[in-house]
């Protein structure tokens, strides 16, 4: 009778160890499915092709090339939404409720995220790497989300803390779109310009439809604004500074991370000398071993397509999402892998991003940006860095 017992008592200890395993969403003993969703139609494809690629890339190469995590592949399930609210609703459900992922990673844009934010709380879903600067993301903290990018906060802040202290300006306009990002962005400026004492000369808002600058241009223009804070897209912000040219009107702007080389192509010799604020070396950077190191295993996968900022940081995201998911051991289990990121210190992806440091009541991810200018050197049209910036330390 008492090896009998024995041998049922260990039986239930096997069982009750398979039921434990069999209750962490998206994990097998081959297998860990991730899943996202990403824009791959449409007019903000541009975004969402390199973003699904640069993410896609890393974890083809940690299934080829490292065998998995802890002898487990990666299946990472990107969906399209189009970048539409509506169908990032049903894309959730179908990754959480038939394809029972592990943890939501590298998604993409605040307003699906707004969407189905509440559906993200409810089921208590892990978000690794989510690209967008939306603070709700990290403001309260939430346990089981882990920003990665720099949030609305950090960039209305430091623009306008860089107009003031570095730039010395006496007279700051503030040009912005009138969405959610731009109301997040204008109520911290407005705050920060506030405590180094100032107030705006002039805030010129326009809707997101806008497709005429000449107004806003004669308007910034007549405040005699030194500096000029844009709070907008690439395209609205090309518009803007071409109407500003045109009227012999030359200050300074400060833009946010929408700025891009790709301003010099719609703006012109107009776009000279913009400042900006990125969170990443660029992929193309001759001088960065881990660059190369980079565009490497991206081109293994994606030959021909040159690897941009979008695709960088997708890919440095699923770098993030990797190292959790190796800390946590090969019993992975949510609770491990919350607890591997609540451990993060100083975690830069071989230098490719500013440090991150994740603690269970701080989960903002990159703090310090790395301001850029536009400049042309030698003929050659470049982004120039110029300082580091971590607006917490210029108060």
């Amino acid at each position: 009778m008492k090896r009998v017992a024995i041998v049922a008592v260990a039986m239930l200890v096997v069982a009750a160890a398979w039921g434990g395993m069999a209750q962490t969403p998206g994990v097998t003993d081959t297998t860990i499915k991730l899943g996202s969703f990403i824009v791959q139609s449409g007019p903000v494809a541009f975004i969402g092709v390199p973003v699904m690629r640069g993410a896609q890339a890393w974890y083809n190469y940690v299934n080829d090339e490292l065998g998995g995590i802890h002898g487990r592949k990666i299946e990472f399930i990107a969906l399209d939404d189009g970048f539409n609210p509506a169908n990032t609703v049903a894309v959730m459900k179908r990754l959480v409720e038939q394809e029972n992922i592990f943890a939501l990673v590298n998604p993409l844009g605040t307003i699906g995220m707004a969407a189905v934010w509440g559906y993200i709380l409810e089921n208590k879903l892990p978000v690794v790497s989510p690209h967008m600067n939306w603070l709700t993301l990290a403001s309260p903290t939430v346990p089981h989300v882990f920003a990665i990018q720099p949030n609305n906060e950090s960039f209305g802040r430091a623009a306008a803390q860089y107009a003031v202290r570095e730039l010395g300006a006496k007279r700051v306009a503030i040009a912005v779109v009138e969405d959610a990002m731009g109301t997040e962005l204008l109520n911290f400026a407005l705050d920060e310009l506030k405590v180094q004492g100032m107030q705006p000369v002039i805030v010129v808002k326009y809707p997101g439809t806008e497709t005429s600058f000449s107004a806003y241009a004669l308007a910034l223009r007549q405040a005699r604004a030194e500096v000029v804070l844009l709070f907008s897209y690439v395209s609205d912000a090309a518009k803007l500074i071409v109407e500003c040219d045109l009227l012999g009107f030359k200050p300074k702007y400060v833009g946010i991370n929408t700025i891009t080389l790709q301003l010099y192509d719609l703006a012109g010799e107009a776009a000279e000398g913009v400042i900006f604020p990125g969170f990443g070396t660029d992929p193309q950077d001759p001088t960065s071993e881990a660059a190369a190191r980079m565009r490497e295993v991206y081109a293994r996968y994606y030959p021909g397509d040159l690897m941009n900022a979008y695709a960088m940081i997708a890919y440095v995201g699923a770098q993030m999402v990797t190292k959790a998911l190796t800390d946590a051991g090969p019993n992975l289990t949510r609770e491990a892998f919350i607890a591997a990121l609540d451990a993060f210190t100083d975690w830069n992806a071989d230098g490719m991003i500013p440090p991150v440091t994740y603690r269970p009541d701080d989960h903002y991810g990159i703090k310090t940006l790395w301001m850029n200018q536009l400049k042309t050197v030698n003929g050659v049209r470049t982004a120039e860095f110029i300082t580091e910036w971590d607006w917490t330390k210029h108060r």
